[in-house]
């Protein structure tokens, strides 16, 4: 057999192998042989022959005669690439982009005990927008619009803790952060900077946990506009999707 017809070969079994895999992912549960054989089109021999050399590598495993579903050695994959992920790396690229598009600089933050801080912030250069890291800027989580963005999935008693350590109003507090959670913004005015809005949305994980607040700094003058606000949403959901969160398209 020549190389080509073996190149060819290796593709035609990894395609199998790819469809098997998402077919047992789509339907979560265990599938008989009958059901996996119709739903990727393969014969039920050349499914079972591949499924059999998937789960000699753990990546399929039987669940009872003639059933199959997806293996624990996925899982174990899927950490390694989970733990390697960093939202501030993940997030650079976008940021630029976002910057480039509104002319205004991005801010990521992180939760850091009961503060918001600052770890990047895009900025015009002679070469053009780069992300530099900033790690003295550190804000009470319930006085900032990045830091309830932050907080909006928190539980109460989470949330009664932190209004009496850093004295704001629960209530006050509860309402702005239902309408976070209604809208996917925070807006709030720059403390340093009277002219300056401060618009925040939230970065999600693979969970779906807020683990990054994006922050656009509106400082000329025009104020907060739809497109901006649309930018700076797509802007989070990219990166969002980059950490694995499945819901980002859905906003």
């Amino acid at each position: 057999m020549s190389d080509s017809k073996q190149d060819s070969t290796s593709i035609q079994v990894m395609g199998r192998m790819f469809s098997l895999l998402d077919t047992l992912a789509q339907e979560g549960d265990a599938l008989s042989l009958k059901s996996i054989s119709e739903q990727t089109g393969l014969h039920p021999s050349t499914a079972h022959r591949i499924l059999n050399d998937l789960a000699v590598g753990r990546l399929v495993e039987r669940s009872g005669p003639g059933t199959y579903r997806l293996g624990i050695r996925l899982l174990e994959l899927g950490n390694l690439v989970k733990a390697r992920l960093d939202v501030r790396e993940l997030a650079v690229r976008p940021m630029q982009e976002l910057h480039r598009l509104t002319g205004h600089s991005v801010s990521l933050f992180v939760r850091q005990d009961d503060e918001a801080l600052c770890v990047e912030r895009t900025v015009n250069e002679r070469h053009g927008v780069q992300v530099t890291r900033v790690m003295g800027l550190r804000l009470p989580l319930t006085g900032c619009a990045a830091g309830k963005v932050l907080l909006s999935n928190d539980p109460s008693l989470v949330l009664n803790a932190l209004c009496a350590a850093q004295g704001a109003r629960q209530d006050l507090l509860q309402a702005e952060l239902a309408q976070i959670r209604q809208t996917g913004l925070a807006i709030d005015a720059d403390g340093s900077d009277p002219n300056v809005q401060v618009l925040v949305t939230p970065v999600h994980n693979d969970q779906g946990e807020v683990t990054a607040s994006m922050a656009l700094n509106l400082n000329s003058g025009r104020g907060v506009t739809a497109e901006s606000q649309e930018a700076l949403k797509a802007c989070a959901q990219r990166v969002s999707a980059l950490l694995g969160w499945q819901h980002a398209s859905a906003g």
